[in-house]
């Protein structure tokens, strides 16, 4: 087991496993090669809907991100893909990063596909925030007392043990969490957990109609939800379109695009579409979930227009409420149509019979209208166990310092632009530095 990693060679050569009990035996293959995704298509997608696996990490989510967000001359895919007698009951979906100096590598990182995506990954970026708001192994439920005690294994392997292994954006609920965390604290590994974000969820295995939805709900957040309901018809203030043929996507995500952007800009921040990659692999994973049945996305039009616009996309029970976008100044918005469109989403959920809305990561103030339930979302951290050459821990060292000084220059470079484009050149230092004052009011806040 220790060379496990080195006798796994150009990700065509499984090896056997003896796990020392009744299974006997896992057949465990590395794989280089994203093509993987579409030979293991359909045994991925059944493993994830038997352990019940987010959006995030089904194989079309994987392969858009891939595609326009991780595909790097830095980065390389290392999918692990365990099989028991020709089933497949595990994929460890990572991908290795790595860092080098005049032709020596000073640092070699895991990170699961999915996970961050910065243009920079010479740099490392290991606090990189990302797209996906649920990121896991996919793990048949029968397994995972096995695939924890492999995957720690193969982290002491001598191909595996010089890594910096990194998992972002990891739930309470999920398998990394709640089965692999717990026996890592039991290891040499000097392991560590960071909370990253709050991710609220709305509970609907008790809940039959949109009625008594709103019934449960406490006393204010009833009287806006009333409001917006009653604002939703032709003969009011808003009306309520569906997607209903694959031509009016183009138009309804770029609609969504303006509304979003317009909105985050106005406050100061880049918003999502910032990135130019975000919006094609934003538009990818909504056609592909049209096709697939897994697509909920209206739009609200008043008499200026479109003025509120949401998509979620459904999957193994679950709708995730993945992106949004409405004006401040339209004639309707004081009757919140934004609202008013999850509101639709929540009713399309129960009379399908999903057993959870969950409204992804964030704290955003209308989410504790809709419910008090949520999960927390984490980044786990396992240092690499063997830092090869001595001289390579202060190369190291200056890499991950000037990454952390990168990040934070290009982010406040940002936000300058922003205000440069909302207010002009004279006026942008003074409303960078009032955005500037009034965010880190609210992060002391918040603590």
């Amino acid at each position: 087991m220790e060379n496990l990693i080195d006798k796994m060679t150009d990700n065509i050569k499984p090896v056997v496993v003896d796990t020392k009990d009744a299974r006997k035996q896992l057949t465990v293959t590395i794989n280089e090669n994203i093509n993987i995704l579409d030979e293991i298509y359909d045994e991925w997608s059944d493993l994830a809907r038997r352990s019940n696996q987010p959006i995030c990490m089904s194989p079309d989510w994987i392969k858009s991100w891939w595609k326009h967000l991780g595909t790097h001359k830095h980065r390389q895919p290392f999918i692990i893909t365990v099989y028991d007698e020709g089933n497949l009951v595990a994929v460890l979906p990572f991908y290795r990063g790595t860092t080098s100096l005049a032709g020596r590598v000073i640092e070699q990182r895991l990170q699961l596909l999915g996970s961050g995506g910065n243009p920079n990954e010479q740099l490392g970026f290991t606090d990189d925030y990302g797209i996906s708001d649920f990121l896991d192994f996919i793990v048949d439920p029968d397994y995972y007392e096995q695939i924890a005690n492999l995957f720690i294994k193969l982290s002491k392997s001598a191909g595996l043990k010089n890594h910096r292994i990194i998992f972002h954006q990891v739930n309470d609920e999920s398998f990394i969490k709640k089965h692999l965390y717990p026996k890592l604290l039991k290891t040499e590994f000097q392991v560590q957990a960071e909370h990253i974000d709050s991710c609220p969820y709305i509970d609907l295995t008790e809940i039959n109609t949109l009625k008594e939805f709103i019934k449960q709900s406490k006393s204010n957040a009833r009287r806006r939800f009333r409001q917006s309901l009653k604002a939703q018809n032709s003969d009011s203030e808003y009306i309520v379109e569906d997607l209903t043929t694959p031509d009016d996507i183009p138009e309804m995500v770029s609609t969504l695009i303006t509304l979003h952007q317009q909105r985050w800009n106005e406050i100061g921040f880049p918003g999502a579409f910032y990135d130019e990659r975000f919006k094609g692999f934003f538009s990818e994973i909504v056609y592909n979930a049209y096709l697939n049945n897994r697509l909920w996305f209206k739009q609200a039009r008043d008499s200026s227009g479109i003025c509120a616009s949401r998509m979620l996309l459904c999957y193994n029970g679950r709708y995730f409420d993945y992106m949004t976008g409405f004006s401040n100044n339209s004639p309707s918005a004081k009757y919140r149509p934004g609202i008013g469109l999850l509101l639709n989403a929540i009713e399309d959920s129960i009379e399908n019979s999903a057993k959870r809305v969950e409204l992804l990561r964030g704290d955003e103030g209308y989410k504790s209208d809709f419910t008090k339930k949520q999960t927390k979302n984490w980044k786990i951290t396992i240092p690499p166990q063997d830092n090869g050459r001595a001289d390579n821990v202060m190369p190291a060292f200056l890499i991950h310092s000037c990454s952390k000084l990168y990040k934070n220059i290009m982010c406040e470079i940002t936000l300058m632009k922003i205000q440069y484009r909302q207010n002009g050149f004279l006026k942008m230092m003074g409303g960078y530095l009032q955005f500037r004052t009034q965010s880190i009011k609210q992060k002391l806040l918040s603590r």
